[in-house]
């Protein structure tokens, strides 16, 4: 006796959103045969797919969308399918989604003294990134025109998060996170949102003593270091390059005002690459460094040229709150009545642009006066 058996087929549902082709998901569908009678029903996967391999027969069938995922318009009509010996019927459905769009109005939240803009103008050139906050996908870019005012694409209904990625020239660009949420078809919803002028601006200053002698300990204070920007700088760094009549000792790190993280490092006679002295030192933390040639295992000939606090992306308002210091000592054979200049410096980027200042001091080296000066007048 022979038997045999005879494959069946299958039916594959692609579920897709009219406007971008991507899958909706949670779609409900009925499935019917020739005679109306309902085989099963199905839901679409979370890439809008729906697979039927439940062994069904030739012949024709129906399916009916009887449930769509939110912010879609319910297609009603009903589609027919033939199901062949062994083969996989497909379908690509797409819905129309209820739409809304977000619209964003851009001003200046303050007079800025740079473009003499006052506060509530609005601004050119603001780019917006609007985000589905379901599945994170970005779904829109806008910028502000002449007007100030941005608008989206048409957009399904649903939540979206908005991020400022570009400011306005002269303005700093928010850092906050949006929201906007679509609720019914032909919703606008408009936010407005301001953008403070933007200041760049870091500060040093260093004091030392007016004099000194061949021999006697040289000590470097520094204060005000910090970036007085409103906004975030990165690479920021603060640098002090010693002279040639002094050698370096020990660090005192000194404390800032925010929490993190950052290294020193030195350079060697001008020369080569920066070396590390100490690493992932505490902001708030005030730390002791010896830095002696000793301590570095430092030639004869050699000497520290200049020494960096690196700290890389700071905020606005970032400075010091304990005082750093530097520890030298003033070499041998110094010329009575000459000089000697130790120049700091600090700096930082925004949008790719240094910003920096210097601060210098001079010391003058003391000796006995030519000729000494007689008494008894």
């Amino acid at each position: 006796m022979e038997i045999t058996n005879r494959q069946t087929g299958s039916a594959l549902i692609h579920k897709v959103d009219s406007l971008t082709g991507e899958g909706i998901y949670g779609v409900t569908f009925l499935l019917s045969d020739a005679k109306g009678n309902p085989v099963g029903t199905y839901q679409s996967d979370n890439e809008g797919y729906v697979y039927i391999d439940q062994g069904l027969a030739d012949g024709k069938y129906t399916i009916r969308e009887i449930e769509c995922a939110d912010g879609y318009i319910l297609d009603t009509q009903p589609k027919t399918i033939y199901v062949q010996y062994g083969g996989c019927t497909t379908i690509t459905w797409p819905n129309t989604a209820v739409r809304g769009q977000i619209q964003i109005i851009k001003k200046s939240a303050d007079y800025n003294p740079t473009n003499g803009l006052p506060a509530g103008t609005l601004l050119e050139g603001a780019t917006f990134e609007i985000y589905n906050e379901r599945n994170g996908n970005k779904v829109d870019t806008i910028v502000t025109g002449a007007n100030g005012l941005a608008s989206s694409k048409a957009l399904p209904l649903g939540r979206y998060t908005i991020r400022e990625t570009k400011a306005p020239a002269n303005y700093g660009a928010s850092s906050e996170t949006y929201t906007a949420v679509l609720e019914y078809s032909g919703q606008i919803v408009k936010l407005e949102i301001t953008n403070k002028s933007l200041s760049t601006g870091v500060s040093i200053e260093k004091t030392g003593p007016k004099e000194a002698t061949s021999g006697q300990p040289v000590r470097y204070v520094f204060s005000r270091i910090g970036n007085t920007s409103n906004v975030m700088l990165q690479s920021f760094y603060w640098r002090d390059t010693l002279p040639a009549a002094v050698r370096l000792d020990k660090v005192v790190t000194g404390t800032y005002n925010f929490p993190g993280t950052y290294k020193i490092v030195y350079k060697v006679n001008n020369t080569g690459d920066y070396r590390t002295l100490a690493d992932s030192l505490s902001t708030s933390r005030n730390y002791t460094l010896t830095a002696s040639p000793t301590a570095l295992g430092l030639a004869a000939n050699e000497r520290v040229t200049e020494i960096m606090f690196v700290f890389g992306q700071v905020p606005g308002g970032f400075s010091q709150v304990e005082a750093p210091m530097l520890h030298c000592k003033a070499v041998s054979g110094l010329t009575a009545g000459s000089s000697f200049v130790n120049v700091a410096d600090v700096g930082g980027t925004h949008d790719g642009v240094w910003v920096q200042a210097v601060s210098r001091w001079v010391t003058t080296v003391y000796g006995k006066p030519t000729p000494l000066p007689k008494t008894g007048y």
